[in-house]
């Protein structure tokens, strides 16, 4: 497991500031036994419209669900202290952005079946990352993609995500929910 620098949670998730298998003992009735994470980075900083765009990540064309678009985000491992810092993770695996801030819970939690038959339950986070200049977001950090699990970025706005495009790109998600997630960000950020 990478080392994440430590990260302030808003109170509203501090259901998630436990390791996967302790939230999943004390809910012995849940219909999953997997948890997934993904994190919603939304900035204004960057946006010359003006209009907040949060981060999206295409698969690489190798992987599972290739070219398909998403935000960071991947499964919480045995060994992470707490599923907030499994999202945390994630984040800096597959974006090389720091979390700083995990403001809250993004829409509800929704359920899929992976390729062995593993029912999976994923909680989305809004995040806010660790800048160069932490008194303003004017100043990003790079993302740093790892090519073995997706192979180009791109923020993008409210109504490019709503029109499943932006510019010349065709914003193909891994799943509905997934796209309903991302334009939820945009509600949460405000």
């Amino acid at each position: 497991m990478a080392d994440s620098p430590a990260f302030t949670h808003h109170p509203s998730v501090a259901d998630f500031a436990v390791p996967k298998h302790g939230y999943l003992a004390i809910r012995p009735s849940a219909s999953f036994g997997y948890i997934a994470t993904s994190t919603l980075v939304v900035e204004t900083g960057l946006a010359t419209s003006g209009d907040p765009r949060v981060l999206l990540l295409q698969r690489a064309a190798s992987d599972v669900m290739p070219n398909k678009w998403e935000p960071p985000g991947g499964a919480c491992d045995d060994d992470d202290p707490s599923i907030l810092a499994g999202a945390a993770r994630e984040l800096l695996e597959e974006a090389g952005l720091e979390a700083l801030h995990i403001a809250g819970q993004v829409g509800a939690p929704y359920f899929f079946t992976v390729e062995d038959g593993k029912r999976v339950c994923q909680f989305n986070f809004a995040v806010r990352v660790r800048t160069n200049n932490e008194d303003t977001a004017a100043i990003w950090p790079p993302v740093k993609l790892n090519p073995e699990e997706h192979q180009r970025f791109l923020w993008a706005t409210k109504s490019e995500v709503e029109a499943n495009r932006a510019g010349d790109i065709d914003l193909d998600f891994t799943r509905e929910e997934v796209r309903q997630t991302v334009l939820q960000a945009f509600d949460h950020h405000k």
